[in-house]
């Protein structure tokens, strides 16, 4: 079922979110002349905005002069909440080469992401709350973005054993996946849900019959002209629809993540399956990008699931639009050069997404028509909902967790420099319009491209 607009309950969140470590709150900030846009409250609005000792102090148009503060003129920008990108593949421990906790948070901060949902796939798997400590403590050592920890649902991720819900979830933990791999064993999958259940938790699937799969890219005409083992469509819809009858057997919390296809959005949408509490997202990659850009990029175009047709695609972006979609997630997944070289058939699947969520996922859903608030809703409200964690707002007292926009901004990630370990992406040569200028999480730790010290 889709997100409710408003409220949603959630536990212990504050265990898995860092504790800002801040050392300097000093300073005070007025930002005038701003367009103010919260989500949460369905509030777009013109004003100004006061930060002081690291908490909002103020919301309204035409605050005082000679407030004693720094002032920004934000004529033409955009100021909004944080946001949570809840499908981030960090590498570490193990992947190193291609991405490490510190690159990628910095990564996400230049994308206005203040929170990440970071995947388990590592080596070792994320599985127990040894793990789960180890990244929540790199993480405050880095100082940027929080984190919240997505374990494993079956030790090791080798889909025959869960792992311990209590006491993960004891730890702070509420959101479970296997991603990369789907929990092929239906019976498995429906422990996992009922035992969620318990205390509100959400296990996140990757849908995909694997037999069906082993290609590189969608069966269809670019497969065909390029001689390339094609990925079916079935692949993903057959694994939808039993991941939906699983769901609907359950009152456990299911969310099928990076869905590619109308067909499997109507699947989880479809009325005989009411009953299941199911959420869903979808990428900017498979809204904005069609099958021809494997034609056009290569390996670096490769990504599972795979880009599918125009028709498929533009459908896709239109059931965003319609409401049909509860959540917009990068799938960020960096990969080292040499894994992407080589044929298509050796590529690693994947590309990098944090700092070009925003930028493309705006273009895309605007050209649309899609209101902005509304947009904003699919990257924050609805993946911290699906994560269990409190909804971003803008109010006064609480903590500046804040992103300066300019929407007007042009530039491509070839010529400004991306912060990710790895540039695997389509879109690095792309012109992007749209740029994160300012970020303040209690403190402004980035600015016009430059971190704090």
């Amino acid at each position: 079922m889709l997100l409710p607009p408003m409220e949603a309950k959630w536990y212990k969140a504050e265990k898995i979110i860092p504790i800002e470590k801040v050392r300097d709150l000093k300073e005070r900030y007025v930002i005038r002349n701003l367009r103010i846009l919260d989500p949460a409250q369905d509030r777009d609005v013109a004003g100004d905005l006061l930060i002081s000792d690291g908490l909002i102090e103020a919301i309204e148009p035409g605050l005082p002069q000679h407030l004693d503060a720094i002032e920004i003129d934000g004529t033409g920008k955009w100021i909004f909440p944080g946001l949570v990108d809840m499908h981030v593949h960090l590498r570490e421990p193990g992947g190193e080469d291609s991405e490490t906790i510190e690159t990628g948070l910095k990564a996400a901060i230049a994308g206005g992401i203040t929170t990440v949902g970071v995947m388990p796939n590592t080596s070792p798997p994320m599985d127990s709350p040894e793990s789960v400590l180890n990244l929540i403590q790199a993480a405050e050592l880095c100082g940027y973005a929080n984190v919240v920890p997505v374990p494993c649902v079956t030790r090791g991720r080798s889909g025959r054993e869960l792992v311990n819900f209590d006491d993960l979830h004891q730890d702070g933990v509420s959101a479970f996946t296997d991603d990369g791999d789907p929990v092929h064993d239906s019976g498995l999958l429906l422990d996992a849900l009922n035992a969620v259940y318990e205390f509100d938790g959400v296990i996140i699937e990757h849908p995909e019959v694997t037999d069906l799969a082993g290609g590189s890219v969608n069966r269809g005409t670019v497969s065909r002209r390029l001689g390339a083992r094609g990925i079916p469509c079935a692949a993903e819809t057959a694994d939808v629809a039993r991941c939906m009858e699983i769901a609907s057997n359950s009152h456990g919390h299911l969310h099928l993540t990076h869905l590619s296809l109308p067909r499997s959005v109507e699947l989880a949408r479809a009325e005989c399956f009411h009953s299941a509490d199911v959420t869903i997202d979808v990428t900017p990659h498979h809204i904005a990008l069609s099958e021809e850009a494997v034609m056009e990029h290569g390996t670096m175009a490769k990504m599972n699931p795979p880009l599918r047709s125009a028709l498929q695609r533009k459908s896709l972006a239109e059931m965003v639009k319609s409401g049909m979609v509860d959540a917009i997630a990068s799938d960020h997944a960096p990969h080292a050069r040499y894994k992407k070289e080589g044929s298509l058939g050796e590529a690693a699947f994947g590309i990098a997404g944090l700092e070009t969520l925003l930028p493309i996922t705006l273009e895309i859903l605007s050209g649309l028509q899609m209101p902005v608030i509304r947009i904003l809703h699919l990257l924050s409200c609805g993946p911290a909902r699906i994560l269990g964690i409190p909804v971003p707002v803008m109010e006064p007292g609480r903590k500046a967790d804040l992103v300066l926009f300019d929407p007007e901004a042009e530039y491509r990630l070839s010529q400004t420099g991306s912060f990710s370990k790895s540039v695997n992406t389509p879109f690095y040569e792309r012109k992007l319009k749209g740029r994160v200028e300012a970020v303040w999480m209690g403190r402004v730790i980035y600015r016009d491209g430059k971190f704090a010290n």
